[in-house]
């Protein structure tokens, strides 16, 4: 994994929006399709794999970033997944890390 320096503002911008979903089951409960889903490394097989097919239906980007980074970034503990809704911090998000 790369850096992620240059997201922690976007996703501090999201989460002060209150634009953001945390975990599995707030994601799969979702009524709009969110712009992005991060999730942390070590997210179990089960879990990751229903995320997975939840943004494949939904036509989301379900990225990985590296273990730990989120729950270092929203200084809170256990955060394996989390779904940004905005449309223009969530492309961001995706136009960097793509870029990286």
């Amino acid at each position: 994994m790369t850096s992620f320096a240059g997201i922690d503002a976007y996703i501090g911008f999201a989460v002060r929006a209150k634009k953001v979903s945390f975990g599995l089951e707030c994601l799969l409960r979702l009524k709009q399709a969110p712009e992005v889903v991060l999730y942390d490394e070590s997210l179990g097989g089960s879990a990751k794999r229903k995320a997975q097919y939840f943004c494949e239906n939904k036509n989301v980007a379900f990225l990985p970033v590296k273990e730990g980074y989120l729950n270092d970034i929203l200084k809170r503990k256990n955060v394996k997944i989390v779904a940004v809704m905005d449309e223009s911090l969530g492309g961001q998000i995706k136009r960097i890390l793509a870029s990286e």
